[in-house]
């Protein structure tokens, strides 16, 4: 039986999120987002009288952050408990160490790209998840590390992929899309308040947190692409959403935390979290291709799957 629960909601959010990389043209924020004055979020944090400002600097970061053509990323998606068992749900979220889901790291200019993932990404390639793939986009052409048992590419060497299998070296979820996915749902900078201030990239960011109610909202727009239903909503115990916008103008961090129950059996809980961080926004970043790689040539048999498949 399909289990209904807020994380699944979560499965398909990332599933849309990941999708919608295959927009390569990223598109406007709605109308609706609240206009932003032009000077850039300023660097020491002055309580607003009410949050219009707040919202309008923290829709003027999306934005501009969105629309970035150099930076370096990491980012990491966890889960434990219900979200994340294998075999069968856990009693509490802390039952089990976090199980990374997605992590990626590395640096983007442009259509050029260095990065490397781990987590179940990896698994569906054949590899270990705990072990990073690395690639490399440069030029038009597209890199991969081997070994990737799945498609036949036995040695830890790298290979220049043939234009069938470039995608394996597209960034599987970039910042811009991230983004864009909750400014096309009508995301909504209002359910935003400024929390404080902190440091990050030696430069002084303003916090703004969203609560359960700012997550529900987020999802409540998604609804039809992720499937959540109110009972799924009203499963979320706690929940927390936060944006670093900092003194230039970008987002350097956003954060989602969940935790909730499944909504037909409230003794099974789970735990969900999202970290995204960034760096050198615009910045003077070289993608440098890899000398020696091999042109991959593909086999006219695919490896079986258990032959593609990594043994524990």
């Amino acid at each position: 039986m399909q289990r209904s629960s807020i994380f699944g909601a979560l499965c398909a959010l990332l599933l849309v999120l990941f999708a919608a990389c295959a927009t390569p043209t990223p598109t406007p924020l709605p109308p609706t987002v609240t206009p932003v004055p032009p000077t850039a979020v300023p660097p020491t944090v002055a309580a607003p009288s009410d949050n219009s400002a707040a919202s309008g600097a923290l829709a003027q970061a999306l934005l501009k952050t969105r629309d970035a053509q150099a930076y370096r990323v990491k980012l990491e998606i966890t889960g434990k408990g219900d979200f994340a068992a294998a075999d069968g749900a856990t009693a509490t979220p802390n039952d089990a160490q976090p199980v990374t889901l997605v992590a990626i790291q590395g640096e983007v200019n442009q259509q050029d790209a260095h990065f490397s993932t781990q987590g179940f990404l990896n698994a569906s390639l054949g590899r270990d998840p705990a072990k990073p793939f690395e690639v490399i986009m440069h030029n038009g052409n597209a890199y991969f590390k081997g070994p990737v048992p799945v498609i036949g590419a036995g040695e830890e060497k790298w290979y220049q992929a043939p234009p069938e299998i470039a995608s394996i070296a597209q960034l599987p979820l970039s910042p811009e899309q991230f983004l864009k996915s909750f400014s096309e749902s009508g995301f909504e900078p209002a359910d935003f308040k400024l929390a404080g201030a902190e440091t990050l990239d030696g430069q002084a960011c303003q916090v703004y947190a969203g609560d359960k109610s700012a997550v529900a909202n987020a999802f409540s727009k998604l609804a039809g692409a992720t499937g959540a239903t109110q009972q799924d909503l009203d499963a979320i115990e706690s929940a927390e959403f936060k944006f670093w916008a900092c003194a230039d103008g970008y987002l350097h961090q956003v954060k989602m935390g969940i935790v909730g129950h499944d909504p037909n059996d409230p003794a099974q809980n789970g735990a969900f979290e999202l970290l995204l961080q960034l760096a050198d926004l615009n910045g003077n970043i070289t993608i440098t291709p890899p000398a020696d790689a091999e042109l991959f040539v593909m086999p006219t048999e695919m490896p079986s799957e258990s032959a593609a498949t990594p043994t524990p």
